[in-house]
């Protein structure tokens, strides 16, 4: 009895943690943001690409905001599980936009020969909530400041 408690308690809090590390925040209608933090893996992967999936279509989300300011290492795997993230996203008609790329990660992906010519990049979150607006017909402006 006490061991299968424990099985189904250590289940939730996999699932728990899982969530944690794949966050799907819903910005406004329309955008959502998938900050992700730390390192990834090929398991951490496929559940960054299940949950923001599944938060594009729960939300009905036509841009999804992926920022990886918090990422230290960006590898040839993990450029790839971002690219197939990427397309996944586009194959259910969202667009994607890739926010905190560090000059760093900028030239090593550069030198891995990753090609995101055809993907939405910015420098920061702002820029990158500003350009998923703009995506959607929005417009910033100060109050009083409007044409």
């Amino acid at each position: 009895m006490e061991i299968q408690a424990l099985s189904v308690q250590q289940q939730v809090l996999e699932t728990m943690i899982a969530d944690l590390g794949a966050p799907v925040i819903p910005l406004l209608e329309g955008v959502i943001l998938m900050p992700i933090i730390g390192n990834v893996d090929s398991r951490r992967a496929q559940l960054i690409m299940e949950h923001l999936l599944t938060g594009i279509a729960e939300r009905m989300s036509d841009v999804a905001i992926i920022d990886i300011t918090g990422m230290p290492i960006v590898d040839t795997a993990v450029a790839n599980y971002l690219l197939q993230t990427i397309r996944a996203t586009r194959l259910v008609g969202a667009q994607v936009i890739i926010t905190g790329i560090r000059p760093s990660v900028a030239q090593a992906m550069i030198n891995l020969g990753i090609d995101f010519s055809q993907i939405i990049t910015r420098s920061t979150l702002r820029e990158g909530i500003e350009a998923a607006l703009g995506l959607l017909g929005y417009e910033i402006h100060r109050k009083g400041t409007a044409d």
